[in-house]
């Protein structure tokens, strides 16, 4: 009978042979796909504007807003670093919009000339004026006053900047009129540059002008950059510096491709060049006052130090002004775990608020980084390497809690990192690879893997199976598939006890009789004694044409006194059984002759194993214990009696049975003689064999 193969043989035989390979290889590819992702991608213009930190953009941004998050919740007095930095906003809210009884965009900009004059009176280091003044107030007498006192005001401060925008998008530059350009400190762009899903992490710091192809040309400064600079300048002077030495030591400057430096700062710069802003919290996060307290308001309670030597941003965060999302829109769900005190709202925050941050990071903020690309790559097979390990390695339940407990481990080692170092790990590229990708490939690999040993244990089974099937009983091929660990199937000594048993005349009993009749006797005959061998634990080993020789102890044992006992209880029942199928016989079908049979038992060593050719095997015992157990079956006609064992059996029933010696005998191929005896009574029971036996 042929072994069951399974029918993706070479798929099957590949996972056995090749499982660890293929885990690696597995391991290394998930590596090598998420390194190639994690590479920055050039847009058609060269830059890395889109695709930072290469496909996987959104989610390490994604994951960035969840260390901003968690760093405040886990140390609560970060929250609280903006009210310390030396920014304050006068904010054009809903409250002043309310009292002025005028929409935004239709303010007078007188208005705004007395916001710098305050902010100007109250010492303010540098005043950023978030307003475009790209055109006139208005046509009336009364408009272009206005544009004169702010134009009046911006030029008595001395320390105002501007805002501008930058050419983008087909649509043309925005640039101040020169009525207020000339007299400001400095002209800056409010660009903010989202990433893809529109959230503001970073600000563009610089920008070469559109159509100066000059080596040394000045490029146009953001404002939050011009702001930071003017109140570094501040301090400069009031140390009593030149002037003319701050630009060089102080000054905004690239030292290098991918790094700034402001004062005594040197800041690193994403791959697209804009510098990653250090959040300090959602919105406000810095000191602010609203305008309709500066404007409408004498009785307001302005504090002596709102403005003095501090950042003043003058700008808008009514509804109707353009909001953006941060790192801190949206609460995370982590961030809520550790701190249930956190408003769950989403926030947005007015662009005056973003330059706000932009120059707290420019002076003081933490300088936020990442690993180079190749660092980042190498840095995720730490958690890869965890994860295969774990998967393919341990059982799966434990694999499985392995992988969560990498992925917490991977968080805890990212916060930490950003925390105390403003070092930004690829956690995103990490959870995608180890829980995402690695996780369950493997849990795959693995069950296929497992799936293949299973077939083979099956095919190993049924080879088993196919073997003993046909010599054992199904309780006994199942004990030897569930100790096949155990068992030597390539050949072993050991202790075994043999029963031969043969049918007294029977070549003169089948002379009589029709060759169907005698299989037919044969079949009857057989079929008994097989449910008697099974039903002791024995096999029957060959059929030796009206013989039988059958085994105990091997390939499977219950020890050897145990055996020998239960081949001496199968040889009775075997002899009882003759007796009463002749009863039957005799009552039912009066051609059938009455059948003796005489059963010689021997233990002792024999060698046991498989044997035979490719296309057929056996298992077979072989050695003198099996030649003498079969002189002694012959040797029960000359001692008148159905059931003779050996000494060597003898001893081994320790008791159970009562015995009678029958001397000595010499069977034929031996030069000793042996002790041999007859099995007179079971003492467990009361009914003597003897009687129920015929010789």
């Amino acid at each position: 009978m042929p072994v069951p193969r399974s029918s993706n043989g070479f798929v099957s035989n590949t996972l056995r042979r090749w499982y660890w390979a293929l885990a690696i290889a597995l391991t290394l590819a998930v590596w090598a796909l998420l390194a190639l992702a994690l590479r920055p991608t050039q847009d058609a213009d060269g830059s890395y504007a889109s695709r930072p930190y290469g496909l996987v953009t959104n989610l390490e941004n994604q994951s960035l807003d969840i260390l901003f998050q968690l760093r405040n919740a886990l140390r609560p007095q970060l929250k609280e670093r903006g009210a310390s930095d030396p920014v304050t906003i006068i904010e054009i809210d809903e409250r002043t919009i309310k009292a002025s009884g005028v929409r935004l965009q239709k303010w007078p900009r007188g208005w705004y000339a007395q916001l710098v004059d305050r902010a100007s009176a109250g010492g303010a280091s540098v005043i950023g004026l978030d307003v475009f003044l790209s055109e006139a107030g208005g046509t009336t007498s009364e408009d272009k006053a206005h544009d004169e006192q702010l134009a009046a005001a911006i030029t008595n401060a001395g320390n105002v900047v501007v805002a501008s925008k930058l050419e983008a998008g087909g649509f043309p530059a925005i640039d101040p009129l020169p009525l207020f350009a000339e007299g400001a400190y400095a002209v800056g762009f409010v660009d903010l540059p989202p990433d893809p899903d529109y959230f503001v992490r970073s600000t563009q710091l610089s920008r070469a002008r559109a159509g100066d192809s000059t080596a040394d040309a000045n490029p146009d400064l953001s404002f939050a950059t011009r702001v930071a600079e003017a109140h570094l300048l501040t301090n400069h002077l009031a140390k009593n510096r030149p002037p003319e030495s701050f630009y060089d030591e102080q000054g905004f400057k690239s030292v290098e491709y991918g790094a700034v430096r402001i004062g005594d700062r040197a800041l690193p710069l994403r791959t697209d060049l804009n510098l990653q802003l250090d959040y300090r919290n959602r919105p406000p996060a810095f000191r602010r006052v609203s305008a309709s307290d500066l404007l409408f308001n004498e009785a307001a309670q302005i504090p002596d130090d709102l403005f003095r030597d501090r950042i003043v941003l003058i700008g808008a965060s009514s509804v109707d002004t353009d909001l953006f999302a941060t790192p801190f829109s949206e609460p995370h769900a982590l961030a809520i775990l550790f701190d249930r005190n956190l408003t769950t709202a989403p926030a947005r925050a007015p662009g005056v608020e973003i330059h706000a941050t932009a120059a707290a990071t420019l002076l003081n903020g933490v300088a936020l980084k990442r690993p180079r690309w190749v660092w980042q790559a190498m840095l995720l097979l730490i958690p890869l390497s965890l994860v295969a390990l774990a998967v393919f390695g341990l059982r799966a339940l434990w694999g499985f809690l392995t992988v969560l407990l990498v992925a917490a481990g991977s968080l805890a080692i990212a916060s930490w990192a950003f925390n105390e170092h403003g070092l930004i790990l690829p956690l995103s590229s990490a959870w995608l690879g180890a829980s995402g990708i690695l996780a369950p490939a493997g849990f795959v690999l693995r069950y296929a893997h497992e799936r293949a040993l299973r077939d083979e244990k099956e095919a190993e089974r049924a080879q088993v199976m196919d073997i003993f099937s046909r010599c054992v009983s199904p309780e006994v091929a199942d004990a030897l598939w569930q100790r096949r660990g155990h068992i030597s199937m390539v050949g072993e000594r050991r202790v075994v006890t043999i029963i031969f048993t043969d049918i007294r005349g029977f070549t003169t009993l089948s002379e009589s009789a029709q060759s169907g009749e005698v299989v037919t006797w044969l079949n009857d005959y057989f079929g008994r004694m097989s449910k008697i061998v099974t039903a002791h634990g024995g096999h029957i080993n060959k059929f030796i044409g009206d013989g039988l020789m059958i085994v105990f102890g091997a390939p499977v044992d219950r020890g050897d006194a145990e055996e020998a006992r239960a081949a001496v209880a199968c040889g009775l029942e075997m002899l009882a059984e003759v007796e009463r199928m002749n009863a039957q016989w005799q009552s039912r079908h009066a051609n059938r002759p009455l059948v003796k049979i005489g059963v010689g038992i021997h233990s002792g060593e024999a060698t046991c194993g498989v044997v035979g050719a490719e296309q057929r095997l056996e298992y077979t015992i072989i050695g003198d214990t099996v030649n003498l157990s079969a002189r002694l079956e012959s040797t029960t006609k000359e001692k008148g009696v159905a059931l003779v064992i050996s000494d060597a059996t003898a001893r081994l029933l320790d008791g159970a049975y009562e015995i009678k010696p029958l001397g000595e005998v010499l069977v034929k191929g031996k030069t000793e003689k042996t002790i041999v005896f007859t099995v007179t009574e079971d003492v467990e029971t009361t009914a003597a064999t003897t009687a129920r036996v015929g010789v």
